[in-house]
């Protein structure tokens, strides 16, 4: 029985693990800009260093999911 319902799952989760991988690239993508966007944001503002830091941050996590989504690919 147990067996069973480990097998659905696998099969289940082996489906979906290309939209994953996808999911993941289009995610990067969006943090990307996002981080873009922060570090344009702060730059207008020279007071505000905390919104480039998250920046860079987003900008680093983006595109550490492309890379991760497109060798999983």
């Amino acid at each position: 029985m147990e067996r069973k319902f480990e097998t659905s799952i696998d099969g289940i989760l082996e489906r979906i693990s290309s939209q994953l991988y996808m999911f993941s690239i289009i995610l990067g993508i969006v943090l990307v800009i996002l981080g873009i966007a922060l570090i344009l944001v702060a730059k207008r503002s020279k007071g505000k260093n905390g919104k480039a830091n998250m920046g860079l941050i987003s900008i680093i996590v983006g595109i550490v999911a492309i890379i991760s989504g497109s060798i999983q690919l």
